[in-house]
């Protein structure tokens, strides 16, 4: 008897795991609990309201998960928690059907969320338990949600006579453009298939006559979430004004539009209007298809648009591969069937990835086509710069699309690798492997990148196996999905290959992404550039908000902001108040700086009050740095942006002679003025005016719009070039040392990366004994260390003044340059050349990978330091501030002896 209810037992908790697993929430039939959150507020939910749909955004969020305190989970864990916890295809609104109490209209009834329920109930099981919610807020939270839930909205929004006919002009303008005659495979195309479209102004005036016709017609739909919502920054749904990543401005096309919009005139609210273009009220109110339908879980990458779950579900099945037969995949009734087959197993990795989106297409598309199986749909971002809405092109054969074809590859390239790296490195974190694949330095090694995806293709899926595995998994999803036919097992077999004879065929010719020398921070130079900067950035108010975000996260997308690069400030430009405090988080600056927020800033730029805010944040700095014996290893730099305002003769002369204060008290900080109007009238408050000033243009003006990030790109390359600061923490922001001694901080290089420091004379200017510069090594990697006293940015290959630049190799060594008497001959401090130093990583990754502390962006990256001994404290500045307030005073006595 005991032993019969031993087996019962173990049979009825055998029962009760089989039926807990079977229960995971993101596999239910209905929107998982956890997930509630994101559809029950409007607020919440608004697509305007959310963080950017970008990789940076997404690997901030994954980071700031990784950095939770007592955090333990390893990358397998945290990807398979993060996908159980924030991952449900299929999503979509329910036609019909309004908000109410206890009712949310939303559910995984799109096909994609069979595929989904077969993967995370099988195939890639776990929970979210042990997930840190509290760590992200729910703003966070339902971005991870939208971003890796994969599913495509076909309602009619109102606004297809608009979107769409962008899409349809851009797609017949694929024309190749050549680079290389000699190298077919490096053609690419003048059109970025996912990147942004082109503004069109009427599309304020189509929404606003759908919200003005919704309110008379209680039939009609809500364009998003609820019939009578206002949306909060209607022109943050714009599209920019040109496809990014094309040198040329596109010239503004045509709008598809009736009459009336091309009028410019403000659309009449008619009774009898019934029609806004070629979309009807009852198109809007049905369960009409869109022409140009939104997908969901995509993210923005240079490298083209992929779907972010994919990505992290080839991660999550590398890191715990399963081969598993079909029997074991089947349901009881379903295994007899099977044994008449050839015996067939399914790979996790491939499900997860390419041959699951070629499932969908074999059983969804593949029937009802005839031998014309079509593969792939090109979209195009609202904006590229904080990307939220992503439309496509076609609003039939969607069950493989670019973004799902991308990721498809992606996926399965990281899953076949990440074992591998994992080896190499133990501690390999989620966030790491994210950041170095979607780069140009790529994984380990320059070679598996996302730029080179197209060229992979054939390498990580053989066309064989990519059969196979589709065939299997086919077979698995026709016992799965609901299918409004009945198909055998030949025909199966027959429309896998269809499909996947399609895709190949539709990766070398029709995925025109932009490729690795392309998109080169340098041309012809593989250097991996990092920035790392304290970043004020004041803004003018007189900017329109829409043009003052895409400036600033443009900026901030750019500049590596984080815990290993840039932290950031915001500022207004006419009182200096603070907008956002400093952070190292992009999600703070797109949560807090919103319409309303831009709407109550004082407008203008008052000089005055910017360099007395930044005197008082440059004095807090340096008191930390003492405080905490930091050396800083950080640029420091203002950047205002202002728009038309004209600085007074007063206000000229203020900046001019506080500048010189600067100069003295914060030798190493650099203001710089992105402006509107003539930027000349700058000149006189910068360092050097050919570097530091610098335009820029209205975002709509004129016939020819200007990109963002085209505008842009000089100052970003300005800020990126602008050398570290190292400092002597014991002077302080008072200039008074109290002691001497020895001062070093740790730093990092990674493979192919370099680091660019100066030293001013303001800490070596008179004679002193072993005082000196020292970069000592590590032993992680041999490093090449270059220094100058007239070369800004030294290194071993330069062709400027090479006489000037001394460089030597290190590893377990250090390299050191003698400063006792390094302004030997110069009267003045600003006579004496600075000290200017270049780290530079080795071209490849070293052996064994030992970087694995927190400080480490990448398992990779060299650790050194940097170590002043014996530098001094050297600054006139109170003899400056003196001399400024004697010549104040003296214009006050000549100016009251005038009055007299």
């Amino acid at each position: 008897m005991k032993l019969v209810a031993s087996v019962t037992t173990c049979l009825l908790v055998a029962l009760l795991l089989t039926i807990g697993g079977e229960a995971q929430e993101n596999v239910l039939t209905r929107v998982a609990p956890s997930m509630l959150e994101c559809y029950e507020s409007a607020q919440i939910f608004e697509r305007d309201n959310r963080l950017p749909m970008t990789m940076n955004m997404l690997i901030e969020l994954i980071r700031k998960v990784e950095d939770t305190p007592g955090f333990q989970q390893d990358i397998r864990q945290l990807a398979i928690s993060m996908l159980h916890r924030f991952r449900q295809d299929g999503i979509v609104r329910a036609p019909g059907v309004t908000s109410m109490s206890g009712v949310i209209p939303f559910s995984p009834t799109e096909f994609q969320f069979t595929k989904h329920r077969v993967l995370f109930s099988r195939l890639l099981p776990g929970n979210a338990v042990n997930f840190p919610n509290a760590t992200l807020s729910i703003d966070e939270r339902c971005a991870l949600h939208f971003m890796l839930s994969n599913s495509i909205d076909r309602r009619v929004r109102g606004d297809e006579n608009i979107r769409c006919s962008q899409l349809s002009q851009y797609r017949a303008a694929r024309v190749p453009r050549e680079l290389d005659f000699k190298d077919r495979s490096r053609m690419r195309s003048n059109y970025l298939g996912d990147n942004e479209m082109l503004e069109q102004p009427e599309m304020d005036r189509i929404r606003e006559h759908i919200k003005k016709i919704k309110h008379k017609a209680s039939s009609a739909a809500r364009l998003e979430m609820d019939p009578d919502e206002d949306h909060p920054n209607d022109e943050e749904e714009h599209p920019e004004a040109t496809v990014e990543g094309d040198d040329e401005p596109q010239e503004e096309p045509i709008a598809a539009a009736g009459e009336d919009e091309e009028t410019g005139e403000p659309l009449e609210e008619d009774g009898a209007l019934g029609e806004i273009g070629d979309v009807s009220l009852v198109d809007i109110a049905s369960n009409a298809i869109s022409a140009c339908p939104v997908e969901n879980g995509v993210v923005y990458t240079p490298w083209g648009s992929v779907m972010a779950g994919t990505v992290l579900a080839g991660i999550a099945a590398g890191l715990e591969p399963q081969t598993v037969q079909l029997r074991d995949l089947m349901s009881r009734s379903d295994q007899y069937r099977s044994r008449q087959v050839q015996p067939m197993r399914v790979d996790n990795r491939w499900a997860a990835t390419l041959s699951g989106d070629l499932a969908e297409v074999s059983l969804l598309h593949a029937p009802s086509v005839a031998n014309n199986v079509q593969v792939g749909a090109a979209g195009a971002w609202n904006r590229t710069v904080a990307p939220r809405w992503y439309f496509l092109s076609q609003r039939e054969h969607l069950q493989m699309t670019d973004t799902e074809i991308r990721a498809g590859i992606d996926g399965l390239l990281l899953a076949t690798n990440i074992a591998e790296w994992r080896s190499r490195a133990n501690n390999l974190r989620l966030s790491q492997v994210l950041d170095m694949y979607y780069s140009h330095r790529g994984v380990f090694n320059d070679t598996v990148r996302s730029c080179n995806r197209r060229d992979l293709f054939t390498t990580v899926a053989p066309m064989q196996q990519l059969r196979e595995q589709t065939v299997a998994f086919s077979t698995v999803l026709d016992k799965e999905m609901q299918m409004p036919f009945t198909i055998s097992q030949e025909a199966i077999i027959n429309f896998s290959d269809q499909a996947t004879d399609a895709l190949a065929n539709y990766i070398p010719s029709a995925l025109n992404d932009l490729s690795c020398e392309a998109t080169a921070i340098v041309m012809n130079d593989p250097t991996i550039w990092r920035t790392a900067s304290d970043l004020y950035i004041f803004i003018d108010a007189a900017w329109p908000h829409r043009d003052a975000y895409s400036v600033v996260s443009n900026i901030l997308d750019s500049l590596d902001v984080g815990r290993f690069g840039t932290n950031y400030t915001i500022l207004n430009a006419r009182d200096g108040n603070v907008i956002v405090n400093s952070t190292q988080f992009l999600s703070d600056f797109h949560m807090t700086y919103t319409p309303e927020l831009h709407q109550s800033l004082p407008n203008g730029l008052n000089i005055p009050n910017v360099f007395r805010r930044m005197r008082e944040e440059t004095n807090n700095l340096m008191s930390t740095e003492r405080r905490t014996n930091n050396l800083s290893g950080r640029s420091k730099l203002a950047l205002m942006i202002v728009h038309t305002d004209r600085v007074s003769e007063g206000d000229t002369n203020f900046a001019i002679q506080h500048l010189q204060i600067f100069r003295e008290e914060v030798p190493d900080l650099r203001f710089l003025y992105l402006a509107a109007g003539d930027p000349g009238r700058f000149n006189r408050f910068v360092r050097d005016e050919r570097r530091d000033v610098f335009p820029l243009r209205e975002l709509e003006s004129g016939s020819i719009v200007d990109t963002v990030r085209v505008q842009l790109s000089p100052v970003i390359h300005r800020i990126q070039q602008e050398p570290r600061r190292i400092v002597n923490p014991r002077c302080g922001h008072d200039w008074v040392q109290e002691n001497w001694g020895s001062n070093s901080m740790n730093q990092f290089v990674e493979p192919r990366g370099v680091n660019f420091y100066r030293l001013h004379p303001n800490y070596f200017f008179r004679q002193g004994e072993n005082r000196r510069f020292r970069i000592q090594g590590h032993g992680f990697a041999t490093l090449t260390v270059c220094h100058s006293r007239w070369v800004e940015r030294p290194r071993q290959n330069s062709t400027e003044n090479r006489d000037s630049i001394q460089c030597r190799t290190i590893n377990t060594d250090a390299y050191d340059i003698d400063l006792s008497n390094a302004c030997d001959g110069h009267s003045v401090i600003h006579t004496c050349p600075p000290l200017f130093v270049s780290v530079e990583g080795p071209l490849n990754p070293p052996a064994v990978i030992r970087c694995s502390e927190p400080q480490c962006r990448f398992p990779d990256n060299a650790r050194f330091a940097v170590v002043l001994d014996n530098m001094g404290c050297f600054s006139s500045a109170s003899r400056t501030v003196s001399s400024l307030l004697l010549a104040a005073m003296l214009a006050l006595v000549v100016a009251l002896f005038k009055q007299s």
